[in-house]
Order: structure tokens, then sequence, then C-alpha cells
């Protein structure tokens, strides 16, 4: 759905962008920051909430390998991945 709407906006996905990715739940959101950190995300959030921040181009073949991550660390740490936004960059 994202990269609908940035294809309905003239964006390709192609130049790297400020993406962020969102975690809930009841798991372990400290061990999710310390992988991510290393994978070189930023991170924030608190409670049951973790943000990770990168710049990453959002095509579909460069972003393919991070929603699979994203989808790995949710079930590896046991918390719900919801998904992740960007800004809009018109090529």
């Amino acid at each position: 759905m994202v990269r609908a709407a940035l294809a309905e906006q003239g964006d390709s996905g192609i130049t790297p962008r400020h993406t962020l990715f969102y975690f809930y739940g009841d798991g372990d959101h400290g061990d999710l920051n310390e992988v991510a950190r290393r994978a070189g995300f930023l991170t924030r959030g608190q409670d049951d909430l973790t943000v990770l921040e990168t710049t990453i181009a959002v095509d579909e073949a460069s972003f393919s390998p991070v929603s699979a991550m994203m989808q790995s660390w949710a079930a590896a740490f046991q918390l719900d991945y919801d998904g992740w936004e960007c800004a809009v960059v018109t090529n």
C-alpha cells in the first residue's frame, strides 16, 4: 500500500529516503533494539513500542529483503510488525 501511494505521487522508490518501521507488543523490545542497532538502524520507543529508523531506497527490489528481515525480527522477538512509512521523493 505504501509503494502504491508513492507511485500515485510519481515516486518510484529508488531514491533513498528516511524510513520508519513500527513494532508493538509485549515481546523483547530490548533484543530487537540491540540487533537493529548492529544492523545500522536508529532505534527509539518506549514500553510496548519500538520504532526503527534508517535511510534506504524503497523500490520493490531494494526493499523486499528489508521487509523480510522486519518480519523475521518480529517473529524472533515475539512482536507485532505494524508496517512502515517514508517520505515521498519525486524522481
